[in-house]
């Protein structure tokens, strides 16, 4: 089978696809032929070895690619409550060594879950990871709630645009930092505000917000600290790390000094945040936008074009 890798780490040029032998399912375990895999930051951080430090991250040669959407084709033995020939979605843990850009792959039977029938399997490769990060930092971290003013940056990109849906959901007051180009995309998913970041610092304003969700990784809470409420929320998904270690000082710090807060988010990848992803897809509350769609072989220009931080929504990586 195929399955794109890298010996090393570095830049996108180190990927290449292998040819591997087809893994079978142990005790526990489904078989997937993949048909989609929606590609995340941390595909192309964790490449470029941004992750590397880690205690329990595995060293190359490495798998790319979490999310992913197919078909389950084998089963292992034991009962199980998947069955051969279901459409099923789930994630990988990303700190070994497989990935989910390949043409089969093994997981256990509780990190996948049905796709319904109306949504296809672009749609279900795009939630885990972008959708879950939006989901988890907005409603079990920061607790949004009717009338409360959220500050999304990076509004545009995997996890910004389904925050600004969520946090639009949940009846807030939405505010979405991006570029110019994307400033129109950023309104049609509900945005009341956009903020292009090449001519305004959302730091300089005089309004104040009940959470700064720092999605793009690009600030920090003693950037956004004056423009928080006094009981402010700051929460960054944490770029490499350097930044979840600086999240956590921060944290710490807030503690001490003010009634704000700082929030260091590690994502709770399971089938529980996928379930109400999907609860929120079925209510018509969020929905994948999708980039475009490429093959295997430009998964490497498309992290060369992710790294620039200006994408819009998701990419998804088609297998045959």
């Amino acid at each position: 089978m195929r399955a794109l890798r890298f010996h090393s780490y570095g830049p996108p040029d180190v990927l290449r696809v292998d040819e591997l032998p087809e893994p079978s399912p142990a005790p526990s375990q489904v078989k997937v032929r993949v048909q989609a895999v929606g590609l995340n930051p941390i595909d192309w951080k964790i490449r470029a070895g941004h992750l590397r430090l880690l205690p329990v991250f595995r060293s190359p040669p490495r798998g790319v690619g979490t999310d992913f959407a197919g078909e389950i084709v084998a089963i292992g033995a034991g009962p199980s409550t998947r069955r051969v020939g279901e459409r099923v979605f789930g994630s990988l843990q990303p700190f070994g060594r497989e990935g989910a850009l390949a043409d089969f792959l093994v997981v256990s039977d509780e990190r996948v879950l049905p796709i319904p029938d109306d949504l296809d399997a672009a749609q279900a490769a795009a939630l885990p990871v972008a959708g879950g990060s939006a989901l988890q930092a907005l409603t079990d971290e920061a607790h949004v709630g009717p009338g409360q003013r959220v500050l999304v940056t990076g509004a545009a990109g995997g996890v910004g645009h389904f925050a600004v849906q969520i946090a639009k959901h949940l009846g807030a007051y939405v505010v979405g930092v991006c570029s110019e180009a994307n400033a129109a995309f950023v309104r049609e998913l509900g945005a009341d505000e956009v903020v292009d970041y090449a001519r305004d610092d959302y730091t300089r304003r005089s309004d104040r917000f009940d959470v700064v969700f720092d999605a793009a990784s690009v600030s920090s809470f003693a950037a956004a600290s004056p423009v928080l409420a006094a009981s402010g929320v700051y929460i960054s998904t944490g770029g490499n790390t350097s930044a979840l270690l600086g999240a956590a000082a921060a944290a710490v710090m807030a503690r001490l000094t003010s009634r704000q807060r700082a929030i260091p988010m590690l994502l709770r990848n399971d089938a529980r945040i996928w379930q109400r992803l999907l609860q929120l897809v079925r209510q018509k509350a969020i929905e994948a936008h999708i980039e475009r769609t490429i093959s295997l072989e430009e998964v490497a220009d498309a992290q060369r074009a992710m790294e620039t931080g200006h994408g819009r929504g998701k990419i998804i990586v088609r297998l045959s």
